[in-house]
């Protein structure tokens, strides 16, 4: 008799157990938006990730970069909070194609008013959600010029030239290609003795705003009009004014500067504002990668 007892005892003990488990899942449920004195959070996870880059990019190159956000929704306590809906709000600039969380948005016109992308997403086991953003690596940008206030100095000191006039011709290089040359500009080198060549010519122009390097061509000379050439890349970023120095190391060599304007292609810039938002709880974060 008293083993039954026990039994009834233990029986209605689990079941108990077993109603304050459905009830604590139960109110775990709960809406699908945080309630009043919730706090959410959004910050950058690590750099950049830049996936497929290319030598000579084009306009349809499949490399992108991919920034990745974390969402973190806490209630009034600080305890995270698991399957509530997460707003994601962000306004971009135009002139590109971005992927926000699932959203997707192909810019029109550079320099148009920003666009609007939203999405809905859940948060996961630990109170939080991970979403990104994701755009080309390169986009269409302004057709660079050659540079502007080209100089040569000559110098009876600091090179191998001999006496001479010497002309030379620098273009501007972005990511897709080259610009034409402005010029020639020239420059007389009188060296101190007649039987020694020790001249130089000190080469100065103007940055050109998104140029990634120059090429510099030239020492075409009266002497001998048809060696010129290729002589060096001068690699950004530079100082203002950029400066080279042809002390006569360099043999010209290649093309000449090219007859048309290949230029136009630059690095990508993601620059907007997002909001994201679940019941009362509201954060506001700027994006710019």
């Amino acid at each position: 008799m008293n083993i039954v007892i026990k039994n009834k005892t233990i029986f209605r003990l689990v079941l108990l157990l077993f109603m304050a488990v459905a009830t604590i899942q139960l109110t775990a449920c709960g809406p699908d938006v945080a309630p009043s004195g919730s706090t959410i959070t959004a910050v950058a996870i690590g750099a950049p990730v830049i996936l497929n880059p290319v030598t000579v990019p084009t306009v349809t190159a499949t490399t992108t970069k991919t920034q990745y956000y974390r969402i973190t929704l806490t209630d009034n306590e600080g305890l995270p909070m698991n399957d509530l809906d997460v707003n994601l709000l962000g306004q971009f600039t135009d002139g590109q194609s971005i992927h926000f969380g699932s959203a997707t948005l192909i810019g029109g016109a550079i320099g148009t008013a920003p666009v609007t992308l939203t999405i809905t997403q859940k948060t996961g086991d630990f109170g939080f959600l991970d979403f990104a953003i994701t755009a080309p690596y390169y986009s269409v940008g302004n057709v660079l010029s050659f540079p502007l206030n080209q100089t040569a100095t000559p110098s009876a000191t600091g090179g191998n030239l001999a006496n001479d006039t010497y002309f030379y011709q620098i273009t501007s290089l972005d990511y897709a290609g080259e610009t034409t040359a402005g010029g020639p500009i020239a420059a007389i080198v009188t060296n101190v003795s007649t039987t020694a060549a020790t001249g130089s010519v000190a080469l100065s122009w103007s940055p050109v705003p998104g140029a990634t390097s120059y090429n510099v061509y030239g020492r075409s000379t009266t002497l001998f009009p048809g060696a010129s050439g290729y002589l060096v890349t001068i690699l950004c970023p530079c100082p203002d004014p950029v400066t080279y120095t042809d002390q006569g190391i360099y043999f010209p060599q290649g093309a000449a500067p090219p007859a048309g304007n290949t230029t136009g292609l630059g690095l990508n810039s993601v620059i907007g504002t997002a909001q994201a938002t679940s019941g009362s709880a509201l954060e506001t974060f700027s994006i710019n990668f």
